[in-house]
This record gives C-alpha cells, structure tokens and sequence, in this order.
C-alpha cells in the first residue's frame, strides 16, 4: 500500500534546508524543460517545412529545358530547344519505373476579371495528370479532366486566394465565366495548395487551363515548358534522372557531354536530405537535453550525499534499533526520486504550457506550425525523470550503508 504518512515524512526530510534543495532541483527542472522545450520547438520546425514541401510528391522530379552549351551535329551553342507532347510518350515507354509523367505549359501574367472586379492571376496550362504530382486541395467544383485536355476546352481552375479576389463565395464562382486577357474561360473549380512549393507562380493566384488549350492559346504548337514525372514507391529518382537527360538529349539533337541543356530538379533528394537534417537536429537536442539534465541529477547526487553526511546520527540510531539495509536505502532512494521527479514533473509541465503558448503565438507564422511532443515523448520524459531519481540515489543510498552504529552513537 502506498503510505502518506511516510511520503510527508520524506518530504520534510527533503525541504529542511529549503534554499539548498530548490537550487538543487532546479537544475532538474530547467534540464527537463530545456529537454521538452527544445523538443518542441525542433518538431514545430520540422512540421513548418513539411507543410511547405507537402504540396508536391516525395518521389518526383522535373525537368526543364535550357540553352545548350556545346556544339553538337551542326548546331551552335546556345541554341534554346523546347520539349514537346511527344516527349511524354517516348519517357514513359523507354522509362518503365515512371509512374506518372505530366505536362505543363506557361502562359504568363495576366488580369482575370468579372464585372467590376480583377485581379492580377499567372495563366497554366497542365492536363489531368498533374495533380497526382503537385497536390492539392479541391476546396470547390472539379479539377482538369482528360476530356477538358482533349477537346481543348476554355475551362479553368482557379487558385483560392485569385477566387477570393473575384467572388464573394468559392460556391459562386463554379460555372461562371471570367475573362483573363482577351479571352473568357468558365470556372469549374478552386483549389488551395498544401504547401509553397511551386514553379512558375504562387499557387494561389495561379488560373489552372488544360495545357492544350494553353498551348493553342500561345501560339506554342505541343510545347511544354516543364516535365513532371513520379516514380512507384520502391523506386529512386537517381536511377532514372540521367536515363531521362540522356533520352531527351537523343531526341533533340543534344551533345551527350552538354550538362546544362537539360536541368532537373530531384524533389525526392531535396527531402531526403531535410530527413537527414532533422535526424541531426533532433540528436543535438537529445545530447544537449539529456546532458543538462545529468548535470541537474549530479547536483541532486550531490545534495543527498551531503544530507547522508549531516544526518550519520540518525542513520546510525536507526541501524542501532535494527533497521534492515534496505530500509535505509529505500528511504535515501525514495527522497532521491520523490526531489527529482517533482521537479522534473514541473520542468515538463512548464516546458509544455511554454510550446502551447508559443503555438498561438505563432499561427501565421509559415516555416513553424504545431510545436508540441508527442504523448509516447512525454511517456519517455517521465521515464527519465524517474530512472534520474533513482540513478541520483545510488551513490547516497551506498554511502548511507557505510555508516556504522557505533561509531555513529560515539559521534553523538
């Protein structure tokens, strides 16, 4: 049974020297708030940049088009060449761990406007495909359908912060038409992008067309401005990044030795190295954290060392009366453990109202978003606390053994 009376008892045992034992203990509690605290604020960061990244899939990449930069078969540096629809069909055969490969085609700036309202938009043209590359939220009506592709239809999709500038409700906008430069589309969805993470404009001003329409519509025959590929799950981008360079330098008449015509973003390498980066991150914390608090469990040694040392009378009375060893050890490791953990306990609770706090203070704030621990790290937290106390008394408790009856009662 747990005994009341024999807690109180310790309790006070502990808080006879009041001064000397709260700085003691707050070594603890600043070495366990530092710990929850740095936790925290590392997860908010780590959370912040993956909401940043989440609008685009892991395993992608895309690939874009430059001047060249050796002379190859007649043709002079510096030539600019474009990618075409073609280019799609022939990755996607000769490339059989691609998973899904899209399309798009910039249009460029332009007003969108109805009735007496406008707003400056960045005109795109992608097909049904993209968005299983480029995630996003459809907050309203549909996205870009194979039909709207193939039938060149005037259709768009509006980014949500363009629909909010032009309609009162998102509801609203479905099924009406806006004119975005000369020509009149018909809205048929709005989308809000999951992170910022994006090539050619903010997704949330950007106006969404089936990238053939785009493509007529600048004069571009079946140019494409950007390929966009995903590979399966068990796949790595690496081993078909230059397969795809080396295909599309083939097919447009590219020196094999030119690395600047074809330029490739690895999407899937960009994250692995954030992993890697928050592993780091996230090891410093535990090293620094653990490391002040085993600076606080040493001063809680040390403190009961001395306590051991003041109170040898009554230690050596209490052998003298026939107190077993493990009485005098567990009441040592117990006053250990009791100090400790109320100020580690305390040292959690603060370091966990500090994260709250910081979390509304941060909502608007982009790169730091949920800086909390999770239930199993608190769970962890308190199994520190307890192993510190107990880890604390073993020195003390080993001393107080020591201490010889006789000697003890010729002392007094």
């Amino acid at each position: 049974m747990f005994d009341i009376d024999k807690l109180h008892e310790i309790w006070q045992t502990i808080t006879r020297n009041k001064a000397r034992s709260f700085l003691t203990a707050f070594g603890v509690f600043w070495g366990m708030f530092m710990f929850i605290g740095m936790l925290g604020i590392g997860q908010g960061f780590e959370n912040g940049l993956k909401n940043q990244v989440s609008n685009v899939a892991t395993n992608s990449m895309f690939v874009f088009a430059r001047n060249t930069t050796v002379e190859y078969k007649g043709f002079n540096a510096g030539r600019l060449w474009n990618m075409r629809q073609n280019d799609i069909e022939l990755l996607k055969i000769q490339i059989p761990e691609i998973k899904t490969i899209s399309g798009i085609t910039w249009v460029g700036n332009f007003k969108a406007a109805i009735n007496d309202k406008n707003t400056d938009v960045f005109l795109q043209g992608i097909d049904n495909l993209y968005y299983e590359i480029e995630n996003q939220n459809i907050t309203s009506g549909r996205r870009i359908s194979y039909l709207d592709v193939v039938e060149k239809r005037k259709v768009c999709v509006m980014g949500n912060e363009a629909a909010d500038q032009l309609f009162a409700t998102e509801n609203e906008s479905i099924g009406t038409m806006i004119k975005i430069g000369s020509l009149y589309y018909t809205v048929i969805g709005v989308v809000k992008p999951r992170g910022n993470i994006n090539f050619g404009s903010n997704p949330g001003t950007t106006v969404y067309i089936p990238s053939s329409t785009a493509q007529q519509l600048g004069g571009r025959g079946n140019t494409l401005d950007i390929i966009s590929i995903s590979v399966f799950d068990n796949v790595k981008i690496k081993t078909i990044e230059e397969k795809v360079k080396d295909i599309l330098r083939a097919k447009h008449l590219i020196s094999p030795l030119d690395n600047n015509a074809v330029m490739t973003v690895n999407i899937q390498d960009i994250f692995l190295m954030f992993r890697y980066l928050f592993i780091g991150i996230a090891a410093l914390i535990w090293i620094v954290g653990l490391g002040t608090l085993f600076a606080g469990v040493v001063g809680i040694s040390n403190i009961m060392l001395v306590t051991v040392k003041e109170r040898t009378n009554e230690i050596g009375i209490k052998r003298a009366l026939g107190a077993k060893p493990k009485i005098i050890t567990k009441q040592i490791m117990m006053e250990s453990l009791l100090l400790t953990f109320v100020a580690g306990f305390l040292g959690m609770f603060f370091g966990i109202l500090v994260l709250v706090l910081t979390e509304h203070a941060s909502q608007d704030a982009k790169m730091f978003s949920n800086p909390t621990i999770s239930f199993t790290m608190a769970i962890t937290g308190t199994i520190i606390i307890i192993l510190s106390g107990l880890i604390a008394g073993i020195i003390p408790a080993k001393n107080a053994l020591k201490i010889n009856a006789i000697d003890a009662l010729r002392n007094e």
